[in-house]
């Protein structure tokens, strides 16, 4: 008590020689205030911190993208509180040296004023820690179901090479059903993909029953695009898909007619950087969206048939084929 209202008195009369002078006492004035309020900022920096990172544990838990800024501001925050906590372990060790608490009171003022409060502002400016990405489909990642059969080889050949023309918009795979038309369009994909023939590839499956709606929604949600309102889907779409990306809209299973400019698909003319594949079990179909470039997809032969039943009956196929052998004795 004495010492403080000494240094009270010293700062009156160093004020009386200018404010540089009445500033360095000020600090020896504080050094108890000062002391006290350092821990209250690191709490309220601490907590400023645990709620951003809540915030970007569930973006994470999302699969959201976090911010630049975020992830440096955590990072700051970390070091200062660090620096922070020595600063208060070295002040409860100082005996009563001036000098000491001069130089340590003006670190913690400085510090407070420089590190804690800006980080403090900056936290509670963080309403948003994260963007959401557009995250590659499924079957993009996974080839386990694709057998390379040579019946389909060609298909798949001829199918990336008028990919790869500049001069052909559309490509169509037909064939009746159930011959794995999906499948191979979605090897094509893959295959684009791994030989960057496009920046984005979508699948779609159009199915018997036309939803126009739904087929807006689904582009649109692969390709990032948002709608504020219903009268926007069929422009931003069409913006979307003719911006300069290289993209691979896949149709899958078109079973009539599908008025491109209905969904908002480019045409021809307008296409930009789009490409459409489409598949369906009739080719007066694809003639009709004007796509020249058919291929046809061929039947498999009866060995690559058995093959594709092992494949798909696993062990089942082994049951069965014992069961004939069985059948077959008995006979």
């Amino acid at each position: 008590m004495v010492v403080s209202c000494i240094l009270q008195v010293i700062y009156k009369v160093g004020s009386c020689f200018g404010g540089v002078i009445g500033n360095q006492f000020m600090y020896l004035c504080n050094y108890e205030k000062n002391f006290n309020k350092l821990p209250d900022d690191v709490l309220k920096l601490t907590n400023a911190r645990r709620k951003v990172q809540r915030k970007v544990e569930e973006a994470e838990n999302n699969l959201e993208v976090i911010e630049e800024d975020v992830k440096k501001w955590l990072e700051d925050v970390h070091v200062v509180i660090v620096k922070a906590e020595e600063l208060i372990e070295n002040q409860s060790s100082v005996g009563t040296d001036c000098l000491t608490r001069y130089q340590n009171s003006k670190a913690a003022s400085e510090f407070m004023e420089d590190n804690i409060g800006p980080l403090l502002q900056q936290g509670e400016g963080f309403n948003e820690v994260s963007h959401p990405t557009i995250h590659k489909e499924t079957w993009l990642r996974s080839d386990e179901d694709y057998l390379a059969f040579e019946a389909r080889n060609s298909t798949v050949k001829n199918v990336l090479d008028a990919l790869h023309d500049e001069e052909i918009y559309t490509v169509g795979v037909y064939g009746m059903g159930g011959l794995g038309k999906t499948t191979l369009v979605q090897e094509i994909g893959r295959t684009a993909e791994k030989d960057k023939l496009f920046d984005e590839i979508v699948f779609v499956e159009v199915t018997e029953t036309l939803d126009v709606k739904r087929i807006q929604t689904e582009i649109a949600d692969k390709l990032g695009v948002k709608f504020n309102n219903e009268s926007e889907r069929k422009s931003k779409l069409y913006d979307r898909l003719r911006n300069d990306k290289k993209i691979l809209l896949i149709l899958d299973n078109v079973w009539e007619d599908l008025d491109l400019r209905t969904v908002g698909i480019p045409l021809r003319v307008n296409r930009g950087g789009c490409k459409l594949l489409l598949t369906t079990r009739n080719l007066d179909v694809l003639e009709k969206m004007g796509s020249i470039s058919n291929f046809v997809m061929k039947v498999l032969n009866k060995e690559e048939a058995w093959d594709l039943f092992q494949k798909m009956a696993g062990n089942l196929s082994y049951k069965i084929l014992t069961f004939h052998h069985i059948l077959y004795f008995i006979d």
